[in-house]
């Protein structure tokens, strides 16, 4: 990864800590409110970028990376080695 991209990265997880700490200060509510926001986002630009067909993997990456996150703050607060295997198994889609 060059320096930009870890720059970028770095910026986006502030910005999201920034967001996420101003929910804290509302409450729990806020707080789910925060992050089902951040989820809608993340799937409406994977939308834009993703065919149709390419979906469910791309949906699935989410999910990995959000599972990678999950283990990671636990590793870091327990100082116990993590392992959380997150998936998806079936997507489905109706047209209306």
């Amino acid at each position: 990864m060059n320096n930009t991209a870890q720059t970028s990265r770095k910026a986006t997880f502030n910005q999201l800590q920034k967001m996420f700490e101003e929910a804290a200060v509302e409450g729990p509510e806020a707080i789910q409110s925060h992050l089902r926001d951040v989820a809608f986002s993340l799937g409406a630009q994977a939308a834009i970028i993703t065919e149709p067909n390419q979906m469910p993997q791309a949906i699935n990456d989410l999910v990995t990376h959000f599972g990678r996150g999950i283990g990671t703050v636990i590793e870091e607060v327990t100082g116990k080695e993590s392992k959380l295997d997150v998936a998806v198994y079936a997507v489905s889609s109706s047209k209306h």
